[in-house]
């Protein structure tokens, strides 16, 4: 190109970005999608990063604040008034094969 010319550039794509709330100080951390671990950039609390199919939701028995959790954890510390609350059964993942419900009937 000339002096006068216009030179384009090939720009790579931003990565697609996640966000989470750090466990330790709260903080709503951004990370690239796909990252298995996040360091919070206010405490340096290194975060496990957890896909939601990974995810159990249940209220602090306490505070009722809404609490996530790794499925098949027993129980659960709430970050704001450090009670412990136990996730229970009803709040367990169910198995694979309850999810995709009973086989299907051969037809003869």
């Amino acid at each position: 190109m000339g002096t006068h010319g216009t030179e384009w550039q090939s720009v790579s794509p931003l990565p697609e970005l996640g966000q989470m709330v750090c466990g330790t100080c709260r903080t709503l951390v951004s990370y690239p999608r796909g990252a298995p671990r996040v360091r919070c950039v206010s405490c340096k609390t290194i975060n496990l990063v957890l896909e939601d199919h990974q995810i159990g939701n249940v209220n602090c028995a306490n505070c009722e604040v809404l609490l996530m959790y790794p499925y098949g954890a027993p129980k659960v510390k709430c970050s704001c008034c450090h009670s412990i609350t136990d996730v229970g059964e009803h709040n367990q993942r169910p198995r694979l094969s309850d999810q995709q419900g009973p086989p299907p009937h051969a037809v003869i």
